[in-house]
């Protein structure tokens, strides 16, 4: 899928990676850095990618690398340590990126709804199999289960809006 991106950082220095290597006592993978080359902070919209166990989210923004430190902290309040966040997903979730030896840069998806590694489902062995696992939203996307819905109204102009019609 081709993302359409909007408001892209600069990348950030050599001297700002190494600051936040230290931080977190790793090397970050190449793939994420070439990642930050070009979509830093950037804006996406109109995606969704699967999740296994039958749901999805999108990507709303990739994060700036200067705010990573602060949104792990946020992470890290509810019990996950060995994950950097790169993505924020639909619903306040984020898409995170593994420092665990044993699964290096894998990437997950995080439910901030649930605690500790619970939390986490893995969605990709890694940045471009992620990528490539992005497609564009549709309405047909959206799958409700009958018992979790009362009642429903949508505007009829709002629904052909929707459906392109």
């Amino acid at each position: 899928m081709d993302l359409e991106v909007r408001n892209a950082l600069p990348e950030p220095s050599a001297d700002a990676i190494a600051d936040l290597e230290a931080v977190l006592k790793v090397r970050l993978p190449q793939e994420y850095l070439d990642l930050l080359g070009r979509m830093n902070g950037a804006y996406i919209q109109g995606n969704i990618f699967d999740i296994p166990g039958g749901n999805n989210a999108g990507v709303s923004q990739f994060i700036p690398f200067d705010r990573v430190l602060y949104e792990k902290a946020l992470m890290e309040q509810t019990g996950p340590t060995k994950f950097v966040p790169i993505a924020h997903a639909s619903g306040g979730n984020y898409v995170c990126m593994s420092m665990k030896a044993s699964e290096f840069g894998s990437i997950y998806f995080f439910d901030h709804e649930i605690p500790g590694d619970k939390a986490l489902t893995k969605v990709a062995s890694n940045i471009s199999q992620f990528l490539d696992m992005l497609r564009p939203f549709s309405v047909g996307d959206v799958k409700l289960d009958p018992d979790d819905v009362g009642e429903v109204w949508i505007d009829p102009d709002f629904l052909k809006q929707i459906k392109g019609e």
